[in-house]
C-alpha cells in the first residue's frame, strides 16, 4: 500500500533536523505541509504539540477513529548529521545518533495517511499526534490536553525490537532527591561535634535493595554529592535515586522503603532529610485479550507481519496519555543501537511499519 520512495524521503528529511527539545518546530512544518494537502485538520497546543484530525470518508465516515502517535524530538546530538543510506538502511554518518528514536514512527505515521489518501481508500476518521520533548521528560505529552482528542484508543511506535511488537506493560517509575542534614565540625580537633551526612548517606545505602530487585522492579543510586573539605565534618549529601517496577504495589512498596531507609539512617545519626519527588511516572498494563490489543494484532495480521507480546521497562509518551485516561499501546518501530552513534533503522523495517500504522487506522 505504501509508497517505499516517499516514505524514505519523509524520513530522511525530518532527520537532517536537529530537534533536540525545544527545536522541535522545523519538523513539524514539515509534516504540516505533508498533511494539510489530504485534509489532515491541525491544529497545536500552547506546548506546540501538533494534533490532527483527519475526516473519515466513504461508508466509513461515521466509524470511531484511532489516534497515532510519534515524538518530534531526539536525544543529543543531532547537530550537522547527514544521515547514510547503505546495506538496505539507513545510517548515522557517526558523529551523532541518528534520531530513528522516534523519527522513524513519525515518518511510518505520515506515510500511512498519505498513502491511504493517494490510492482514495475509504477509511475511518483517524487522529494524529505529535510531541515534544519526549526524550528529556515526556514534557509534550505530560503537559498535553486529551480532551479534544476523539479517538478511545491510542497507539505509538516507540519500542525496540522487530515490528510486530505490542508492549503489555511498561513501569510505574519515580526520580527523587533526598537531602541529609547534618553538623559541621572541625574533623581532626572535634569530630565527635559533627554529625556526618556522608555517613547517613551511606548508612542508608547499605540498607537499600538496589539494582534488579526482581524481574519486574530496579532501584538505582544515579548520583551522590556532599561535603566541603577533607579536614570538616559533612553538614549536607545529597542522593538523587530512581526506581521503576512493572507492578504499582512493588514500585510503592520499594519506595516507601527507600524513604524509610533514609530517615532511620538520618534520625541513627542525629540529622534530618528533605525528600523532594523529582518526576513520577504512572505505569500501565494491559490483559492480552484487551480490545486495544487485539486491534494491534489484527492490523499488523493485515499488514502482513508477525505480533508478538511483551513489555518495556522504558517510559514513554504512552505512560502519559494512560495516566490522563485514554488507553495507549506501544508499539516496537524495528530500529537498532538507539541513543548511539551507531543508530540505524533498517528500510524493510521502516517499510513495515507504515504499512501497520496504514492498517491501524483502516481496521474497524
Amino acid at each position: 500500500m505504501i509508497n517505499p520512495d516517499r516514505l524514505l524521503e519523509t524520513f530522511l528529511s525530518i532527520l537532517r533536523i536537529n530537534s533536540y527539545y525545544p527545536q522541535e518546530d522545523p519538523v513539524m512544518e514539515i509534516l504540516a505541509n505533508l498533511l494539510e494537502p489530504v485534509g489532515v485538520e491541525l491544529s497545536y497546543d500552547e506546548h506546540r504539540n501538533m494534533l490532527g484530525y483527519w475526516p473519515g470518508s466513504g461508508t466509513l465516515v461515521n466509524e470511531e477513529p484511532i489516534l497515532l502517535c510519534g515524538h518530534t524530538d531526539t536525544v543529543i546530538p543531532t547537530e550537522g548529521m547527514d544521515p547514510i543510506v547503505r546495506d538496505g538502511a539507513v545510517h548515522s554518518d557517526g558523529s551523532s545518533v541518528l534520531g530513528a528514536d522516534d523519527k522513524a514512527a513519525v515518518a511510518a505515521i505520515v506515510e500511512a495517511v498519505l498513502a491511504i489518501a493517494e490510492q482514495d481508500i475509504a477509511h475511518p476518521p483517524a487522529e494524529v499526534l505529535f510531541t515534544v520533548g519526549e526524550d528529556v521528560g515526556h514534557i509534550g505529552s505530560r503537559a498535553f490536553d486529551v480532551s479534544p482528542v476523539r479517538s478511545k484508543m491510542a497507539f505509538i511506535p516507540d519500542a525496540d525490537g522487530p515490528v510486530g511488537g505490542i508492549m503489555l506493560a511498561a513501569p510505574w517509575a519515580e526520580t527523587s532527591r533526598v537531602v541529609f542534614h547534618g553538623r559541621a565540625a572541625h574533623a581532626g580537633m572535634e569530630p565527635e561535634n559533627g554529625r556526618s551526612a556522608i555517613a547517613m548517606a551511606s548508612r542508608a545505602i547499605g540498607a537499600m535493595n538496589l539494582g534488579r530487585v526482581d524481574d519486574e522492579t530496579t532501584s538505582n543510586i544515579g548520583t551522590i554529592a556532599g561535603g566541603e573539605a577533607a579536614n570538616v565534618v559533612p553538614p549536607r549529601a545529597e542522593l538523587v535515586w530512581n526506581t521503576r517496577s512493572l507492578s504499582r504495589k512493588k514500585y510503592e512498596s520499594i519506595s516507601n522503603n527507600f524513604l524509610d531507609c533514609c530517615q532511620q539512617a538520618a534520625d541513627a545519626l542525629g540529622g534530618r532529610i528533605e525528600f523532594e519527588p523529582i518526576r513520577t511516572i504512572q505505569g500501565f498494563r494491559f490483559e492480552p485479550e484487551s480490545p486495544i490489543v487485539r486491534r494491534a494484532e489484527s492490523a499488523m495480521k493485515a499488514a502482513g507481519v508477525d505480533s508478538w507480546q511483551s513489555v518495556t521497562c522504558g517510559g514513554s509518551d504512552g505512560n502519559e496519555l494512560n495516566a490522563k485516561g485514554l488507553p495507549t499501546i506501544v508499539i516496537s518501530v524495528g530500529y537498532l543501537d538507539i541513543h548511539t552513534n551507531e543508530e540505524s533503522m533498517p528500510i524493510d523495517e521502516l517499510n513495515r511499519l507504515a504499512e501497520v500504522c496504514a492498517a491501524l487506522i483502516l481496521d474497524k
